[in-house]
């Protein structure tokens, strides 16, 4: 062994014990915070919802000639209540294919999560992204951020969260960005799931590396196969709808295992998994709340669906290309599931700029009849 590699070998055993002593403290940091904030700290929110004031309606202009404009009520924020926006970024694509909002409502004691799905269509002239789908609106705003390194990945979910908030109408408190490799590793921190796969899943993409091959029947997923589970979509007869439905029953799932095997042990490896792997703007003060928060709701009280829409067929060309949200259906969710306020988000401010929908008499006419249906 010549004397590089034995300073190489010095040099990385000097590492591990200071990777181990950063994330023990990380976590006992987070056991102590979290002891502290159930009693204290509360984590600071806007009281100010970001869609309020004076708005242009998606109907245009008004017999004058003028912008028809609308202006929202005064709101009052609930006590207690958090949103967020999760999302999880293929390694390969960058894209945001897993897009979830998150509210937690701590005097209730109830989670809920709104999945929207990776292939929502979105009008690239009135959101101000050339992009028709939504999963790539952080992609865009990624390559268009004048930062380098993870600064580069807040610019991109600041401009996503932007959008989500102007258009459905919701107040994103915090977010987070984790890639696959945070997610692998959750599973394997917590030793795999035992679920059911509903049925064979054979996939390969090399451009991807990956390579999904999976049987139905009940089985015990480690990191890497929960992964091959959660991505796969081909083989579900509603494409990515499917892929989105049993996205939800697998997050129940994985939620029930987490709470049965947290210990000290497991909460320093998922820590060791998540540090460098996980972008947020929320502090160490607020995830250990939020942590505290979440881990005392009970399983009954955990909402799980999709934003309500539908897979939508070009009549022109038979190909179902996208997911289109219905205006007032989505509405109905936001109001239920995820507004913040004490008063209803209204039909007159939802989505202003019909960033959801297409021109009546533009290339995708059947996304704007089934918006307005």
């Amino acid at each position: 062994m010549n004397d590089n590699n034995i300073k190489k070998e010095e040099n990385n055993g000097k590492k591990r014990p200071i990777v181990l002593i950063t994330v023990v403290a990380f976590v006992l940091s987070l056991a102590l915070l979290t002891g502290i904030c159930a009693a204290v700290f509360r984590p600071s929110v806007s009281s100010d919802p970001p869609f309020a004031g004076t708005l242009p309606t998606a109907e245009g202009t008004t017999d004058g000639g003028t912008v028809a404009t609308v202006t929202t009520p005064e709101y009052t924020r609930k006590d207690g209540y958090y949103t967020f926006l999760v999302c999880g970024m293929d390694n390969v694509s960058k894209n945001t294919d897993v897009m979830m909002l998150v509210s937690l409502d701590t005097k209730n004691g109830e989670l809920n999560i709104l999945q929207i799905p990776r292939d929502t269509f979105v009008n690239r002239d009135t959101s101000g992204y050339r992009v028709t789908r939504i999963n790539g609106i952080y992609t865009l705003a990624f390559a268009q951020a004048p930062y380098g390194a993870d600064m580069r990945k807040k610019y991109a979910m600041e401009k996503l969260c932007e959008t989500v908030e102007g258009s459905l109408c919701v107040t994103i408190d915090r977010y987070v960005l984790m890639d696959t490799k945070a997610f692998v590793g959750i599973i394997d921190a917590i030793g795999g799931i035992d679920y059911y796969v509903p049925f064979d899943m054979d996939y390969e993409d090399p451009e991807q590396d990956l390579y999904i091959h999976l049987k139905e029947g009940m089985q015990h997923l480690d990191g890497k196969a929960a992964e091959q589970f959660i991505r796969y979509r081909s083989g579900y007869i509603t494409g990515d709808i499917g892929r989105v439905e049993a996205r939800a029953d697998f997050l129940k799932a994985l939620y029930a295992k987490v709470r049965s095997s947290l210990s000290l042990s497991v909460a320093v490896e998922m820590a060791k998994q998540l540090i460098g792997r996980v972008t947020t703007d929320a502090t160490l003060e607020d995830i250990a709340f939020f942590a505290s928060a979440v881990y005392g709701i009970n399983a009954e009280n955990i909402n799980v669906k999709t934003l309500s829409g539908s897979a939508v067929m070009n009549p022109e060309t038979g190909v179902w290309t996208y997911y289109a949200l219905n205006k007032k259906a989505a509405l109905a969710d936001i109001n239920r599931y995820m507004n913040a306020f004490k008063e209803d988000v209204s039909y007159d401010i939802f989505d202003p700029n019909a960033i959801f929908t297409d021109d009546p008499n533009g290339k995708n006419p059947y996304i704007s009849q089934y918006y307005y249906s």
